[in-house]
């Protein structure tokens, strides 16, 4: 499926393209946290199951593929693993934000990259998993964590929670948000999340699936020609 880029240049590529897509993308060569949500249109981030699963379709999937390809690590939050247990990549390492490190054996296999747990000091981790303890749980701190593990180039895919955190940290350098023509059918709870930022990308497909980036707090622009 095509990705049509309307701001701030027109641009089209097959999203199935994946040099094609990873150069939309745009590593570039400066550190980065790029936050990445689904939502539909009325800001819904989960489906009436309570996964996002429901939202996604037009070039959503292989874009985050292409995503993940040039970020060295995942972040995910725990309950968003245990509710979404195929949100963790198979082939990416994969950090895993939880108090109590409760991560299920099937993730832990799923996860081939492997696996670290930002957790709190009085949590056991499972066999086969890493460990790290967080002095505090804040976008701040998983950053440094994160940072000093050797990753620069880092995806934060939620849940909420998670994002919160990071955003009131101020963490977070660039919001890629999905927005999806699939309305959720759960009892309406837009995500109160407020990025604020610049826009600085805007794009479609002929699916009707929006795509648009804003870079935060000062940050340089990703990607930017």
């Amino acid at each position: 499926m095509y990705v049509h880029t309307d701001f701030p240049y027109g641009q089209a590529f097959d999203a199935n393209d994946m040099a094609a897509a990873k150069d939309w993308w745009g590593p570039g060569d400066s550190p980065w946290v790029r936050a990445n949500i689904i939502t539909d249109t009325q800001g819904n981030a989960v489906d009436i199951d309570g996964t996002s699963n429901g939202l996604t379709g037009g070039a959503d999937r292989a874009l985050l593929t292409a995503l993940r390809a040039v970020a060295d690590v995942v972040v995910l939050g725990g309950s968003t693993v245990r509710a979404e247990p195929e949100s963790v990549p198979r082939d990416r390492p994969v950090v895993i934000v939880s108090r109590s490190a409760t991560i299920p054996i099937s993730i832990i296999e799923r996860a081939r990259a492997g696996i670290t747990v930002l957790h709190h000091r009085s949590a056991e981790v499972p066999a086969g998993v890493e460990g790290v303890v967080l002095p505090r749980f804040t976008g701040t701190s998983i950053v440094s964590a994160l940072s000093q593990m050797g990753h620069r180039r880092i995806v934060v895919e939620g849940g909420v929670t998670l994002l919160r955190t990071m955003l009131q940290s101020r963490s977070i350098t660039e919001w890629c948000q999905t927005v999806s023509p699939q309305l959720s059918r759960a009892e309406a709870q837009p995500v109160p999340l407020e990025p604020g930022g610049i826009l600085t990308l805007s794009a479609h497909d002929s699916a009707g699936f929006r795509y648009t980036r804003k870079t935060l707090n000062g940050a340089p622009v990703a990607g930017s020609e």
